[in-house]
């Protein structure tokens, strides 16, 4: 949703562009419209493209801040310029355009835009959406229950530099898997204590848990190991169908007995797991033509845009579009009509935000990181800069 800087950089300032990771956005953005939109209920699409999200974004960052401790331990980065990057980088992705949308939606809000739903507006002013949905209001009135997905993550960008930059890299693979077992079990407990699905949906500790899962990839994703093993296509067969498996539970599950809570429970779990599997594969098989798909322009463009999409698409009032009654067509017609319309409003609305607001402010990430670089210098240069 909001990490967006697909080029990895390596330890040696070398960058490698990670090929299909903008066109799995496309399609993780795209799931999550079909969810609001068109409304599917066979499958659960909307969790399905929250939770690529949530793996692209522990993927990207972890990996980021783990390739950053390797060069604080080198002497070759202090951890205060580290954590100083880190921090203006996400507030440069994230704060401007999510304050933007916010400050229209209250002054909106207070004149004429569902004045009528408590849209919780203060607490995602403080990232605090998934609170709201899950203890305060139980459930997901309004157009802005969206923004849960984009508090998990702002929860998970406060807490990871400190976790990750002060730990030494060698236990950072021990840290994720701590924060997957944990996330597992608490996904489990909430089960077993028969919480609430809007409890559960935003505030598990499963979100966690695929951020983890994402973040684990991009720390093994260059050991020869999984590299070896995320490129065989058989791996990548068995988290697609892992995933098609237990995404269509809905479908299935109606065939036999009913789950338990504890049943469900690891169903989420092994879709977890499936779609871990399937994304290391795509991250570590640049060569595929799987990922080639992935690198198609619209895919590729739709991913670039895909944060800004996300903000405004389920504000798009869900009328528009739709043909009036005595327009002689097909339901269908009318509802592939509409979905039509809207979607095309929220490509143009992302794509006035990045190129208007977004990817200027991004422009301004170089010169901000060379002033941290040059008011906080790394320890080994500093000490051969001084005099003898």
């Amino acid at each position: 949703m909001t990490a967006v800087d697909t080029p990895v950089k390596h330890a040696g300032h070398a960058k490698e562009h990670v090929r299909g990771l903008n066109g799995l956005r496309a399609l993780a953005v795209v799931l999550v419209f079909l969810s609001h939109k068109a409304h599917v209920e066979t499958v659960d699409v909307g969790k399905l493209g929250v939770w690529i999200f949530f793996l692209i974004s522990g993927f990207l960052i972890i990996g980021e801040l783990h390739r950053n401790r390797v060069r604080v331990e080198a002497g070759n980065a202090r951890r205060e310029a580290v954590m100083c990057v880190f921090f203006m980088k996400r507030a440069l992705r994230i704060f401007p355009i999510y304050y933007l949308l916010l400050l229209a939606l209250t002054i909106a809000h207070a004149l004429f835009y569902q004045r009528d739903v408590d849209l919780g507006l203060a607490w995602h002013y403080f990232f605090l959406s998934d609170y709201w949905i899950g203890v305060v209001k139980d459930g997901w009135p309004g157009t802005v229950s969206h923004f849960w997905s984009l508090a998990v993550e702002q929860q998970f960008y406060l807490v990871a530099p400190f976790l990750l930059v002060l730990t030494p890299a060698s236990r950072h693979r021990a840290v994720c898997a701590l924060v997957v077992l944990t996330g597992v079990a608490g996904h489990l407990a909430m089960h077993a204590a028969d919480a609430s699905e809007p409890l559960i949906y935003a505030c598990s500790p499963l979100n966690f848990a695929l951020l983890a899962l994402g973040g684990l990839c991009g720390v093994l994703g260059r050991e020869r190991g999984l590299a070896r093993a995320a490129g065989h296509c058989s791996t990548g067969i068995i988290g697609a169908l892992g995933v098609l498996v237990f995404a269509t539970q809905p479908v299935w599950s109606t065939l036999v007995l009913p789950f338990s809570a504890a049943g469900s429970a690891w169903i989420d779990i092994g879709l977890a797991l499936s779609l871990c599997v399937l994304f290391a594969w795509i991250a570590n098989s640049p060569g595929s033509i799987v990922v080639s798909a992935l690198e198609i322009k619209p895919l590729d463009y739709l991913g670039t845009i895909s944060y800004g999409f996300y903000l405004f698409h389920n504000l798009i009032p869900s009328k528009l579009g739709f043909a009036p009654a005595w327009f002689a067509a097909p339901t269908w017609v009318h509802t592939l009509c509409a979905l039509t319309l809207q979607f095309a409003l929220a490509v143009l609305l992302a794509h006035l935000s990045w190129h208007l607001v977004e990817k200027r402010l991004l422009e301004l990430k170089k010169p901000f990181e060379a002033a941290i670089a040059r008011r906080l210098p790394a320890r080994r240069l500093h000490s051969q800069t001084q005099p003898r």
